[in-house]
């Protein structure tokens, strides 16, 4: 199956709104292009989405991995919202596990994307068993303190060029201000204690190690107000990860 068949599949209308489209019910209207692109360019070999919803982000990525010839989404979801997702769907499944599976295998991704059924609490989320290259937390408390769960759970999980993509925490001020501070932290070479707070010594020793050696950038994705159906989900932040160095050594070539 097409990207263009994907995203005509995205375009189509919610069954209970016929001024929204699929892909706009959850705001990823636009930033699944942007990832796509972003997954054509750097080829990751493990992207995690942390609640697939619709699944129009995932197709997106799914289809962009297919195409890279390399790599897996991890889409994890525990079909909490299925009730209301079924009102913008014209289908009689009876649960988002039957949905999701079909609309996968239905564009040929079932290689590329992988659900795993699982209910993500503060302390406990997904972890693959590999080095994450890239992670979008769609389904997670945007707040202050969600910000800093996550970065607990995922910083030492990332791989040496990585990007933590964290839905609506640029417009929430809270986490926008905190997202600012802990990142600034970072570039210094210092970690906040909330962060390694409760850890182990050998556990804030890691996390000291990684942050000596690493360079963290914070970009505010932002979606402007005009034509944009879904206020709340408007913004994501994006942490890029990559080692502190002159070059780029990702598979990259540097021209000297």
């Amino acid at each position: 199956m097409s990207l263009r068949k994907i995203l005509e599949r995205n375009e189509l209308k919610s069954k209970d709104n016929e001024e929204e489209q699929l892909q706009e019910v959850y705001g990823t209207e636009h930033f699944a292009h942007f990832l796509y692109s972003l997954i054509k360019m750097e080829k990751p070999k493990t992207v995690v989405e942390l609640g697939s919803g619709l699944g129009t982000t995932s197709l997106m990525i799914g289809q962009a991995l297919k195409e890279n010839n390399r790599g897996k989404l991890w889409a994890i979801d525990d079909g909490r919202d299925w009730k209301n997702l079924q009102k913008c769907l014209d289908t009689e499944y009876n649960t988002h596990k039957e949905f999701f599976i079909d609309l996968i295998k239905k564009y040929g991704l079932k290689s590329n994307i992988h659900l795993v059924k699982k209910s993500l609490t503060n302390n406990n989320y997904f972890n693959p068993l590999t080095k994450i290259d890239m992670i979008f937390c769609d389904c997670t408390d945007a707040s202050a303190m969600g910000v800093i769960n996550l970065l607990k759970y995922y910083l030492l999980k990332m791989n040496t060029y990585s990007s933590i993509f964290l839905d609506r925490s640029s417009t929430i001020n809270h986490a926008f201000l905190m997202l600012e501070e802990i990142i600034k932290h970072f570039q210094n070479n210092k970690i906040p204690d909330i962060i390694t707070k409760e850890w182990s010594k050998k556990q804030a020793d890691q996390l000291y190690e990684f942050i000596r050696k690493t360079k963290f950038t914070l970009i505010h994705l932002t979606d402007q107000k005009d034509g944009k159906k879904n206020y709340e989900q408007n913004s994501r932040a994006w942490i890029k990860i990559e080692p502190l160095d002159v070059f780029i050594h990702n598979n990259v070539e540097n021209f000297l």
